[in-house]
């Protein structure tokens, strides 16, 4: 599956085409990543897609299942061969920022800060 590349701001980049698409690392750590930025119930065509953040940020000493459920998340996202670092930075109960390391199917580890704000 071809995915078109996102702005800084995590907006969709048009004007060119096909020359925005991702391809191979760069296409599986964009999926990683807004998988672990969708929310469930909120898109109609799969309400359970996503993680249940609302849930999760509302509540307090909740990191064990932030992480579980991160790491399932980030587990089943096609292409990743493997998680090697979940560490949870920070949580309120509005915001979760979180750091991943994968290592993906063609070798290449993928490490990235991912902010969630409810």
């Amino acid at each position: 599956m071809s995915v078109s590349g996102l702005t800084t701001a995590g907006d969709w980049r048009f004007g060119q085409g096909r020359a925005v698409y991702l391809k191979r690392s760069a296409e599986i750590r964009q999926n990683v990543i807004t998988r672990l930025r969708s929310f469930t119930d909120d898109w109609f065509a799969d309400i359970n897609a996503g993680l249940p953040w609302l849930d999760m940020l509302g509540t307090k000493n909740n990191q064990a299942r932030i992480l579980r459920e991160v790491e399932r998340t980030v587990l089943r996202t096609p292409g990743v061969q493997a998680l090697e670092r979940l560490e949870l930075v920070g949580v309120t109960m509005r915001e979760a920022e979180i750091r991943i390391a994968v290592r993906d199917i063609f070798g290449v580890q993928l490490t990235d800060n991912v902010s969630v704000i409810a």
